[in-house]
């Protein structure tokens, strides 16, 4: 019954046995290594560089993907280790150059991040490979021993990888993605299908309970399963996600004027019924490709059906005089054009995802959509770099802050003399968080674990003496138990567990005494400290407090470029490098965006900040999203011929921007739980859709084209108009949302 009972609460605890079974694959490797090294081989550096290797990159570090990615990951991993081993080795004979080159290492790898989540779930392990040879004992005649431990523990790592349990496979983004696709194209053919129908239910009807499902949400998928790299493919992947997202929202705002009593005619129709299709066909190229081998979506069928959409729209004359039902006609018209242009938008990121090249795009901003697919691969993997280096990065505060925790501890570790100052930078490395919140509520744990786990190795050390054979025989259980106590039993029993596991480790290498326990725990506590202390001088609220002034600047940046595309097609006044000037300031703080929202995610906050943040961003990427697809849709446009109506669309983007910059206001200075209202923008569009000029445009019989060009700019203006309501709404009535944007 015991037996079965602690059966059920692994089970419970560790769903497939998965921290057990990496426990079991990443001690196999240390003690054949570790027992080669050291009792066939007697070579003690070895021996602690075969161990501390599979720690570091099978205990530390987050190896992830498919089995091909894997080795790849740990053949990187074991490059870069060789560098970085070598490097800790010939500093390490002088303190202060120990502690230069902890600064600049420790900044590289952790700045490393902003390259992708491989980059990121391995940062912690090839930091510890420049650490441990960074004290003593300095021997440099000692490094081809020290490298051939490390190319044992990685060559098994990967072997055990592959052979031993194997970890299962995530499911790859590109199944999730086609997923999401699907659900969207069967509430469009659902909306279709019911149009002749008023009372036949819909999709939304008999499924309510889908749409979170709909969405392809970043915050349900591992952080080191997102395709958050510089690479093409992921960039792609990427848009592909914005693009989903902005589909959804497209698909309902039909689904809601449907329900309002809109009409479409048959050419609006046919063009959503050739965009159906078009995402079957991106969802099916997902569903099938494997690296690549799947059909390709074809996005040419929706261009056609573009230009003959918006041919017929330009050919239209004498509508009747505006009302209610022909106000709703033409917002569905306004919405699925975006749909459609969004649906050859998704076809042609699909195929980039697939490895397949594109025709060369004229694009030279990042704010312009696929400007990155006919660049090479150092060039992007450049700009991403450049792009973070800025204090408003998260990478780069997080890169700084751990840098300057790490080098200190070296510092005072040598100034010191610390004969085990490796203790403490390994605990201010695996304690430091990225606020001063979250480290204090690691700093704890690892303290009450290190002395329970330092009073045991005593007693044991004590009680067994120099009897190395009750260590050669208990290490491979005590390794098992501590890579698996963490996960298991929590932070305290990992902290225990592990420390007993460096004592019966040197215990085995060299003559010890109780007294390690207690050096051991001095250390934590000292490199805990210190990682706290730095935490709180820099940066110390990490990106909870970086949230708003990112924020803030993200939609203050959309506000600029939505008057830029106001400006641009009303008057032409706006030159195309003003357009690409203010697109690219937006996209680029989106970009800082994403990734704090990410870390702010994972951070411990204020629970009355239920600020809806991925609904701010989400506003902040429709306005320039939508700027976009208007300005490759009409071009370099000239003046309107009617002088009112171009001046009521820029009264109305000029008061949708100011609204824009009330919720910036609002995000950043709002303090947690303080109720604020927005102001009341003056201007309201459907009310200028019914003035005597906008029934004249809708005529469109002075100049089609230039009418068509201010439909679609009052069509972006209702959606963008509507949402930044909505989401000023959920900034100042935090009751209903879910606190850090619906996480």
């Amino acid at each position: 019954m015991r037996a079965a009972g602690l059966h059920e609460w692994l089970k419970a605890k560790d769903p497939g046995f998965v921290a057990i079974k990496r426990a079991a694959r990443v001690t196999l490797a240390a003690c054949v290594a570790f027992y080669f090294s050291l009792y066939v081989l007697d070579d003690t550096q070895m021996a602690t560089f075969a161990s501390f290797g599979c720690i570091a990159l099978g205990a530390l570090s987050e190896v992830t993907g498919e089995p091909w990615e894997r080795t790849k990951t740990y053949g990187i991993a074991l490059a870069a280790g060789i560098v970085l081993v070598t490097l800790g080795t010939v500093l390490a004979v002088n303190t202060w150059a120990a502690a230069a080159g902890m600064l600049v290492v420790g900044f590289a790898i952790a700045y490393a991040g902003v390259g992708g989540p491989r980059v990121v779930g391995a940062a912690s392990g090839l930091q510890l490979l420049y650490i441990l040879p960074s004290f003593p004992p300095y021997l440099p005649d000692a490094l081809g021993s020290r490298l051939m431990g490390l190319v044992l523990a990685v060559g098994l790592l990967a072997i055990v990888d592959r052979v031993l349990w194997p970890p299962p496979a995530p499911t790859a983004f590109r199944h999730r993605l086609a997923a999401a696709i699907h659900a969207v194209r069967d509430r469009l053919v659902a909306l279709l299908e019911s149009d002749g129908d008023r009372h036949a239910p819909t999709q939304s009807d008999a499924q309510s309970d889908t749409r979170d499902a709909v969405g392809l949400r970043l915050s349900r998928v591992p952080p080191l399963e997102r395709p958050t790299g510089p690479g093409r493919r992921d960039r792609a992947a990427m848009e592909a996600t914005t693009l989903l997202g902005g589909l959804e929202a497209r698909v309902a705002a039909l689904t809601d004027l449907t329900e309002q009593g809109a009409t479409a005619h048959a050419e609006g129709m046919h063009l959503l019924s050739v965009s159906a299709q078009s995402l079957g066909q991106s969802a099916k190229a997902l569903d099938r490709s494997s690296d690549g081998d799947g059909p390709d979506p074809d996005s040419a069928p929706v261009e056609a059906a573009l230009s003959e959409y918006v041919q017929w729209r330009e050919a239209l004359s004498h509508t009747p005089a505006i009302d209610h039902a022909i106000r709703m006609r033409l917002r569905f018209a306004v919405a699925a054009e975006e749909f459609s242009v969004w649906t050859r938008d998704l076809a042609v990121a699909v195929r980039i995802m697939q490895g397949r090249r594109v025709p060369k795009s004229s694009a030279t901003s990042i704010a312009e959509p696929f400007w990155y697919a006919n660049r090479s691969a150092p060039r992007l993997w450049f700009m991403r770099f450049r792009g973070h280096l800025t204090p408003r990065s998260v990478f780069f505060q997080n890169a700084i802050r751990l840098a300057v925790g790490l080098a200190a501890a070296r510092l005072i570790a040598g100034e010191l003399d610390l004969s085990h100052g490796f203790w403490m930078l390994l605990a201010t490395l695996t304690l430091m968080r990225t606020s001063v919140s979250t480290t204090r509520a690691a700093v704890v744990p690892a303290f009450l674990g290190t002395i329970a786990g330092g009073l045991v190795a005593a007693l044991v050390l004590a009680l067994a003496g120099a009897d190395s054979t009750v260590y050669e025989v208990a290490f491979p259980f005590v390794m098992v138990l501590a890579l698996a106590a963490g996960p298991l039993a929590g932070p305290i029993a990992g902290q225990a567990m592990f420390t007993l596991l460096v004592a019966m480790l040197f215990a085995q290498m060299a003559p010890v005494s109780w007294r390690i326990a207690e050096v051991r725990i001095f250390d934590v506590v000292l490199g805990g400290l210190l990682g706290a202390v730095v935490g709180l001088l820099v940066w110390p609220r990490g990106a909870t407090g970086e949230m708003r002034r990112t924020a803030k600047a993200t939609l203050n940046a959309a506000a600029n470029d939505l008057e830029s595309t106001v400006g641009s097609l009303t008057h032409g006044e706006v030159a195309a490098s003003g357009q690409q000037d203010t697109a690219s300031v937006a996209a680029r703080f989106l970009m800082l965006a994403d990734s704090t929202l990410a870390q702010y995610r994972s951070e411990l906050r204020s629970t009355s900040d239920h600020v809806d943040w991925l609904g701010v961003l989400g506003l902040a990427q429709e306005v320039v999203r939508g700027g976009q697809v208007l300005r490759r849709t009409h071009g370099t446009a000239g003046p309107l011929p009617w002088p009112r109506v171009a001046a009521d669309l820029h009264r109305l983007g000029g008061s949708t921007a100011d609204q824009l910059r009330e919720i910036a206001d609002l995000v950043s200075t709002k303090a947690d739980g303080q109720r604020v209202s927005p102001k009341t923008t003056t201007v309201s569009v459907d009310e200028w859709m019914s003035t005597s000029d906008a029934r004249e445009v809708a005529r469109r019989e002075i100049d089609p084209v230039g009418a068509v060009r201010v439909l679609d700019l009052w069509g972006w203006l209702t959606g963008v108009f509507f949402d930044t309501r909505r989401v000023a709404q959920s900034v100042t009535n935090p009751r209903g949302t879910s606190g850090g944007g619906g996480i």
